[in-house]
């Protein structure tokens, strides 16, 4: 027996019900083994916004140098130097959909041929959805001309091969990022630094040095823009992980019977060293070290993961189509407090 066109989209909405509410396709199948800026980004380090205007956030670039020793009857000097600049993020906008013709064999069936239908329909959507997400965290756009791709780490934390607070305008920004220029404003840097060997003596020295580095206490007590809690990532390819965890066995007197007694197993300070699949397309070998308390992905109040119902397509009287939408991008308040490395 045939199933109407209403009852149709009444199962696709239930079956959609019941896949959320389960938490299905957090473990995807597809080329990349596994998808870090998703989980951990997109999972646990979102920020929400209020309204669709652009997030802005203030900064205070230097001091007025007012300071000085002073003299009995001196005239008094000027402290006048105005540092304080604004940055600003517009979110931008995703979607991944999926359509079905009710008309379709498989819809035709009995309901758990629909269901199951519709699952794989829903499935293509979200492996869809998730694999750009994974791209655009790590990327950036091409250029200032492009307008709808949101930023992503690469934007935010510019490589540099000169070591120190050397991460300025990513190419293509002349403006900057945040609209806030590096050239003009050198504080507004994330630390860089390049690496010939994953050693103790090369690149976790380096590390070691910019953990010192970055860690800016202002002496003053005040509120700040920060994003989210304390909390540190350090993320990498498969070759620099690899090395790393052999690093470890080789500083560890008691392996036993295990050949792989590390693998996973790779620290820096405390924050897991963790392996990014999408990052090995890089050929420089990455060494991301990213603080969540000031670096985050925004998200527009109520477009988080925004699901349609089933709407007639135009001109298609029997074709329903089904988007998911997120209005997002990512956000840094504090640029000195990220850094690099890539390999020489």
């Amino acid at each position: 027996m045939s199933i109407a066109a209403s009852q149709i989209d009444d199962l696709v909405l239930w079956t959609q019900e019941q896949l959320i509410k389960r938490g299905a396709f957090v473990d995807l199948t597809t080329d990349l083994s596994d998808y870090v800026a998703v989980r951990e980004m997109w999972g646990s380090h979102k920020k929400q916004f209020k309204g669709g205007l652009d997030w802005r956030f203030d900064a205070l670039m230097d001091h007025n140098h007012s300071a000085r020793a002073v003299a009995l009857y001196e005239t008094d000097g000027s402290g006048i130097n105005d540092a304080g600049v604004s940055g600003k993020v517009g979110p931008r906008f995703i979607n991944a959909n999926y359509t079905y013709d009710v008309l379709e064999p498989e819809l035709q069936s009995d309901e758990i041929t629909v269901v199951n239908y519709v699952k794989s329909k829903y499935t293509q959507m979200m492996v869809s959805f998730y694999e750009y997400l994974e791209e655009v965290c790590w990327g950036k756009p091409a250029d200032s001309s492009d307008l709808k791709t949101p930023f992503g780490v690469a934007y935010w934390v510019v490589k540099n091969a000169t070591e120190g607070f050397n991460g300025g305008n990513p190419a293509g920004f002349t403006d900057g990022r945040a609209g806030i220029s590096t050239t003009t404003y050198p504080r507004w840097a994330n630390w860089t630094g390049t690496y010939g060997a994953v050693s103790k003596e090369d690149l976790i020295r380096k590390m070691r040095r910019s953990v010192r580095k970055t860690k800016f206490i202002s002496p003053l007590t005040k509120n700040e823009p920060t994003l989210g809690a304390e909390r540190n990532g350090i993320y990498t390819t498969d070759n620099v992980i690899g090395l790393i965890e052999e690093a470890l066995e080789a500083q560890n007197m008691s392996l036993g019977s295990d050949i792989a007694s590390q693998d996973g197993r790779a620290l820096f300070k405390g924050t897991p060293v963790t392996y990014a699949p999408y990052l090995d397309a890089d050929s420089t070998d990455p060494v991301y070290m990213l603080n969540w308390k000031w670096l985050a992905i925004g998200v527009l109040e109520g477009w988080n993961e925004n699901l349609s119902k089933p709407q007639v397509v135009a001109g298609k009287h029997t074709v329903r189509r089904v988007d998911l939408d997120a209005s997002l991008n990512m956000v840094c308040t504090n640029l000195r407090k990220q850094a690099v490395f890539y390999k020489v």
